[in-house]
């Protein structure tokens, strides 16, 4: 079974209230804990900054964290946490109601990261030091900070995931993904990917199912729609948004990606 870590943003836009909490604390080892379905209604982010924290020792489903680990752990889940003898455990835990961020997680135990240089450490201790001071607005102030650390993970699952399954052109491929409002070639990708025009366009349309160029255009062509959706801007004015001159060439892109003309997208 697969244990990387994945977030997609939803579409979901309705949320009921903000309910979420940062804690720290330390751990005298060995220490055991059960954690049994509906005893938690928070996910959580759970940061282990000293000792080893191990979930559902022996079982299909363990989860070994040691110190410098991210925990991602779902609402609604039995598990079993061991701090095996040894250093004391220290943590930094981030807990929230799901539908608060608008994301999708997984519905299981996984590290969302493994921290290099103490990059998520300063920031799971700032949203820490934020929430413990209390300062005016502080909940929204740690909200942000929140959202920084989830865009942060996101987008290390995305670089990961990306160079793993297209480790020969994954660096043209994240560029494409943002740059696409730029006019970028693909004589420009392959280079980044030390590769020949060819051989990048037949691995990207393995990976996508379209040229690079059809895919940019793609990718335009949603951002139009989101601008639309605003109701801020005209046909026009989506099109010259997302770097198409010609508006006929507009309509022929968004009609074939979206089956329908761009004014309807219009409020």
């Amino acid at each position: 079974m697969s244990r990387n870590f994945s977030i997609e943003f939803s579409e979901t836009t309705a949320v009921s209230g903000h309910s979420f909490g940062v804690f720290s604390g330390t751990v005298p080892t060995p220490d055991r804990y059960v954690c049994t379905e509906n005893d938690k209604p928070f996910s959580r982010f759970f940061y282990v900054a000293n000792g080893t924290i191990i979930f559902d020792r022996g079982t299909a489903d363990e989860v070994c964290a040691p110190a410098g680990s991210i925990v991602y752990l779902p609402n609604n889940i039995t598990y079993k946490s061991e701090w095996p003898a040894g250093e004391t455990g220290r943590y930094i835990s981030i807990n929230f109601q799901l539908d608060e961020f608008y994301v999708r997680l997984p519905e299981r135990i996984c590290i969302a990261a493994v921290d290099k240089g103490d990059y998520y450490l300063k920031m799971f201790e700032n949203i820490y030091n934020i929430w413990i001071k209390g300062a005016l607005g502080y909940k929204l102030e740690v909200l942000s900070e929140i959202y920084r650390l989830l865009y942060s993970l996101m987008s290390d699952s995305v670089y990961k995931r990306t160079k793993a399954e297209h480790h020969t052109i994954y660096r043209g491929i994240l560029y494409l993904e943002n740059h696409y409002l730029e006019d970028v070639s693909v004589k420009e990708l392959a280079a980044m990917c030390n590769t020949g025009e060819s051989n990048f366009r037949r691995l990207f349309r393995r990976y996508k199912n379209m040229s690079p160029v059809t895919y940019k255009n793609y990718l335009r062509i949603r951002k139009a729609c989101d601008l639309l959706r605003t109701g801020e801007y005209s046909v026009a004015e989506a099109a010259y948004a997302v770097n198409i001159d010609d508006i006929c060439y507009f309509y022929k892109l968004f009609t074939r990606f979206m089956d329908t003309t761009p004014k309807k997208f219009i409020p």
